[in-house]
């Protein structure tokens, strides 16, 4: 999980405003000066890193677009951050799996097929998710044909990082008693686990997919805080769209 190239935003002239002045450096990580250290996660994930620069060296050649209008360049990125993954497909497909794992929890358990209260949050979820692909496809279409995501973006990029925390969520509480135990072994949701390389066969009790589901749902807590917090992202629309 350690980088080998790095792009950052750095501080080369100062300004009244603080969006000018800034660059868009790409850099080799082999450069010297450079610590990397890891931010390992509460669920045992190593996905994120702490990087430290002491006094690093980088050619000018390494600038991306303009010495000092690299905000403009980090604007442009983040637009295809935010509104570059579709997420409705992904989303469909685990909100399906769910739906299959607990018909058959609830068979095996010899419990009612059905639980009214929660159906009717899983069905509310799938409604959600297609108006998610309704919106992918729309950007889609202009982006194919010369146009930008703009701010639906920002509009793509609340929807899916919510949805997927409420997918999660309604995964863990399927999951009921079976998802307190704690048991990094078993997968790796979104990066190496550090000190467990166990395999599937690792699970104590439940199902694979019940052990797995405070993995994922603690794993996603981070979706609505990366590529701009989405209160960042309804302050965006706010502004541009509603003219607040």
């Amino acid at each position: 999980m350690s980088p080998t190239g790095y792009s950052a935003l750095v501080r080369t002239t100062r300004s009244e405003r603080k969006q000018q002045g800034i660059t868009f450096l790409l850099i080799d990580m082999k450069s010297p000066g450079i610590e990397v250290r890891p931010i390992v996660m509460n669920s045992g994930e190593w996905i994120q890193n702490q990087i430290f620069f002491e006094n690093v060296r980088v050619p000018v050649s390494n600038v991306l677009g303009e010495i000092d209008q690299g905000w403009t360049v980090a604007k442009y990125l983040l637009e295809f951050e935010r509104g570059g993954t579709a997420y409705a497909a992904e989303l469909r497909a685990n909100l399906d799996a769910l739906r299959e794992q607990v018909a058959s929890s609830r068979a095996q358990a010899q419990q009612p097929s059905s639980n009214a209260l929660f159906d009717a949050r899983v069905a509310d979820a799938a409604i959600q998710i297609e108006v998610l692909d309704a919106l992918e496809m729309e950007i889609l279409s202009a982006l194919s044909n010369g146009g930008a995501a703009g701010t639906d973006a920002s509009m793509m990029k609340i929807l899916g990082t919510e949805l997927q925390q409420l997918v999660t969520e309604l995964a863990l509480e399927a999951a009921g008693p079976f998802a307190r135990a704690w048991q990094p072994g078993v997968s790796m949701p979104g990066g190496p686990l550090l000190g467990y390389p166990g395999t599937i066969e690792d699970y104590s009790s439940g199902e694979p997919w019940q052990a797995i589901a405070p993995l994922r749902y603690i794993n996603e807590r981070a979706g609505t805080i990366y590529a701009g917090t989405n209160e960042i992202q309804r302050g965006i629309l706010a502004k541009a769209e509603l003219g607040l």
